[in-house]
């Protein structure tokens, strides 16, 4: 069995703002190299998708992604898209085709192990807003302010891997305490809990974990209780602790870990502890017109073998080591350099040996290789460059 890393990234029309030579889009295809750590071109899929969001096949055939934008049919407005590809048995990724992601700016993906749906996020844009004439409640007419929904859909896959049309769909709404940042919902995960019954949304506009029951038999979702955490908190990505019911929960606005404990029945979620990803003496730098002069969490993983978790912190530029304790809560262990700026996303490769740090805005991949004691990172001084990248996942191939 040999690996391969498919990297998505994101185009030079990212949110419609042109800037050419900044971004290549799409999802190219890597080999790793297992002593080292180091990845190897093999090829890029067209056409250039903005892929924010990546999953894979439990097989390792086919591969899914986000198209990160609002324009898909040529004008403003008219949403996303969630590309399908194809994985040659010598690594090269043919994209299959592209379906409407049903919303605006598709962020995340994932897919169930058995391969018939895969579940997608669309973000919506917090800055955009339309002025709606309506009857106020006092019955005087006024302005409503309207901004793109949230929501979270469903598509099913064909068996060439390619996706069919949206078959299931949950529009969000409401809002959290920021009022920059939190006026509509914007789902940026979905993830399934282990046992694949229930499908959950990390909403960082409105500082919910959504939860859903998937009937798959009749393509439908039914709406569960959800997990709140604190107010202002942002909840961005989730993950899942590999032996124990215990779920994670970065905190996109406040750079915490949010640690809930989970029912396997209902999934019920408890929460046990919020703990902070930056050091002490962090500071924020002074430029407005840097969105993350103020660091902000992004891409959380817990390793296979449960005993850490870690998160990527966008502004501090850093990668936070945290100890998983018998409970399930967490110890920070180190935070050490991500080896570039903005770690959009991160991932650890199927052994568990390295960990892969996706620095967006210095357009680079940083390895490093992880203690396998104590779970601690060691930069491998490898550097592998790719323009304006968002996202990683690894497959094994029998042949490459």
């Amino acid at each position: 069995m040999k690996q391969l890393a498919l990297i998505g990234s994101w185009g030079a029309d990212i949110q419609g703002v042109n800037k050419p030579g900044e971004g290549e889009g799409g999802v190219a295809s890597f080999q790793v190299d297992e002593e080292s750590g180091t990845l190897t071109f093999i090829s890029r899929a067209a056409p250039a998708a903005n892929a924010g969001g990546l999953c894979v096949s439990a097989d390792g055939r086919f591969a899914w992604s986000t198209d990160e934008r609002k324009d898909i049919d040529g004008y403003h407005g008219s949403g996303g898209g969630i590309c399908a590809y194809r994985i040659g048995d010598n690594g090269s990724v043919t994209w299959l085709n592209t379906v409407s992601s049903a919303g605006a700016y598709p962020c995340y993906c994932t897919v169930d192990s058995d391969g018939r749906y895969v579940f997608a996020v669309n973000h919506g844009n917090h800055e955009e807003v339309v002025s709606r004439s309506v009857r106020m409640p006092d019955g005087t007419f006024g302005c409503e302010r309207v901004y793109d929904e949230g929501s979270l859909g469903m598509f099913p896959i064909l068996e060439d891997g390619s996706l069919g049309p949206c078959c299931e769909l949950v529009g969000f709404r409401g809002h959290g305490i920021n009022e920059w940042f939190q006026w509509t919902s914007h789902p940026h995960s979905v993830m399934l809990d282990p046992s694949e019954r229930f499908v959950l949304v990390g909403d960082k506009g409105c500082d919910l974990i959504r939860v859903f029951e998937i009937d798959y038999d009749h393509k439908k979702l039914i709406t569960k209780a959800p997990g709140k955490v604190p107010d202002g908190t942002g909840a961005r990505h989730l993950a899942f602790h590999p032996m124990k019911p215990v779920l994670y929960c970065n905190g996109e606005q406040q750079n915490t870990v949010n640690v809930f404990a989970y029912n396997p029945d209902n999934m019920d979620l408890r929460l046990l502890q919020s703990i902070g990803t930056l050091p002490l003496d962090y500071t924020p730098r002074d430029d407005p017109n840097d969105p993350f002069a103020n660091s902000q969490t992004a891409d959380m993983r817990v390793h296979p073998d449960g005993r850490t978790l870690y998160v990527t912190n966008r502004g501090d530029d850093s990668i936070a080591c945290f100890t998983v304790l018998a409970d399930g809560t967490l110890e920070l262990l180190e935070i050490v350099p991500c080896g570039g700026t903005i770690p959009r996303a991160m991932n650890l490769d199927k052994t568990g040996a390295f960990l892969y740090s996706v620095n967006q805005r210095s357009g680079n991949i940083a390895v490093f290789r992880v203690n396998p004691e104590s779970g601690t990172l060691t930069p491998t001084g490898t550097d592998i460059p790719v323009k304006n990248p968002a996202s990683i996942q690894f497959i094994c191939k029998e042949e490459v």
